[in-house]
């Protein structure tokens, strides 16, 4: 499979990073999009989900980042502008150390189901998302 990196990731998606060294999502007039790295994602019945709670590293490490206070805003807008539903971009590589690669959640998976906010705080940021059936 080519690799076509972070930044082609999301534009395939249709966004635009405002900065690609230090965003983690991205939003558009018709939706929201957050990365998720995929060495922290779980599967549930079959569907992938992530808990920065349960999966992420120490908050400590990131919850005062840019990328942190941005994604807040993005995931706020998503709940509040379009129910929940977010596209992902799988992020691959070792988290805190770098990505190898980008996956854009694309059109032939949509059809299977969709990326949905399950919790969010918006203090500190924590948020769970999970694929959701049709």
């Amino acid at each position: 499979m080519k690799k076509i990196g972070f930044v082609k990731a999301f534009s395939t998606l249709g966004y635009q990073l405002s900065n690609h060294q230090t965003d983690w999502s991205a939003e558009s007039d018709r939706g929201v999009c957050i990365t998720v790295w995929e060495k922290e994602l779980g599967i549930r019945d079959g569907l992938s989900w992530f808990d920065s709670q349960v999966h992420a590293g120490p908050y400590e490490i990131w919850g005062s980042k840019v990328g942190n206070n941005k994604r807040k805003k993005h995931l706020a807008r998503a709940l509040a502008e379009f129910g929940g539903r977010v596209d992902v971009v799988i992020v691959k590589g070792t988290p805190g150390e770098g990505y190898d690669d980008a996956d854009p959640w694309g059109e032939e998976r949509k059809r299977k189901g969709h990326w949905q906010i399950k919790s969010f705080d918006q203090d500190t940021g924590h948020f769970s998302v999970g694929v959701v059936r049709g």
